[in-house]
């Protein structure tokens, strides 16, 4: 006889031998609570999807305000170097007979804005490269990417500041004593050329005595050239806009426009701001818009 007191025992050693009872004394695993079902996962994954759709534009922008901060710096030490140029040759600003204020020599000129500011003025060329504008084009025009290349692996003609190039241009436009032939025209807010109009665009400054707030500087190229090219090569920018004039909005991506002003400031006009302003070089219906 078994005693009373082993009845316990003995029913836990059938349970814990299920081979002893033919498994009818074993106690079922609860694997299926602490398991995901489909419909759970799925509302995981639903939910990480909208969280990224909600940060990765975010970081974009954040990216982005960061490399026009860069751009903004570099446009602050173009300027600087020009004014230090200029307080060295009695306020004259280097001749900018260029055809276009983006390009800083034609023609192999010895008297070119390069050959005149290159290392004492403008010891790091690297200032010259906008990093938004690089992203955009620098894979089509490889001087955009480093001024130490040309502007693409089949010319030594066109490239950037650190070559022998005879004619290099660059993503800013140096506004400064720019001479264009005929002259350059000014516009006023109507996009006309009215004389006397207080809102027409300042003419750009020749000299360090014409420094002033309202006159711009330097700025990256957004223009047109009727029959000839739609230039788009400001931040966010693109190729191929076609050669037919046409409003501002149908043929730029940029979506705003760092301009440096004669005083030193930058600001940063939203493309809603962003208004044709200046007329003439290489063509006298080359119309730039910043």
């Amino acid at each position: 006889m078994v005693p009373i007191d082993d009845f316990g025992s003995l029913e836990d050693n059938r349970t814990m031998h299920p081979s002893r009872s033919g498994g009818r004394g074993m106690r079922p695993h609860s694997l299926g609570a602490s398991a995901f079902t489909l419909i759970e996962l799925l509302v995981v994954i639903a939910i990480i999807a909208i969280l990224a759709g909600m940060l990765l534009p975010a970081l974009a922008r954040a990216k982005y305000t960061g490399m026009r901060a860069a751009c903004w710096s570099n446009i602050r030490q173009q300027y600087l170097s020009q004014i230090l140029y200029s307080g060295d040759n009695r306020g004259k600003f280097p001749n900018h007979e260029d055809g276009s204020p983006d390009y800083h020599r034609l023609g192999g000129r010895a008297d070119s804005i390069v050959s005149l500011m290159k290392g004492k003025y403008v010891p790091n060329s690297s200032i010259l490269i906008c990093p938004i504008t690089r992203k955009s084009f620098g894979r089509k025009w490889l001087n955009y990417e480093s001024m130490a290349n040309f502007a693409d692996a089949n010319t030594k003609d066109y490239g950037g500041w650190d070559t022998t190039a005879g004619n290099v241009y660059t993503p800013y436009m140096w506004f400064a004593n720019f001479t264009a032939a005929p002259a350059m025209k000014f516009l006023n807010s109507a996009g006309k050329v009215v004389a006397d109009d207080p809102t027409s665009e300042p003419p750009w400054p020749r000299n360090e005595n014409e420094l002033e707030s309202r006159r711009a500087f330097i700025t990256h190229r957004v223009s047109d050239s009727p029959g000839s090219a739609l230039w788009d090569v400001g931040h966010l920018g693109r190729f191929g806009q076609g050669s037919q004039s046409k409003p501002l909005w149908a043929w730029s991506a940029t979506p705003d426009q760092p301009v440096g002003q004669a005083d030193g400031s930058v600001i940063n006009r939203v493309k809603a701001q962003i208004k044709p302003r200046a007329r003439g070089g290489p063509s006298a219906d080359t119309t730039y818009y910043y």
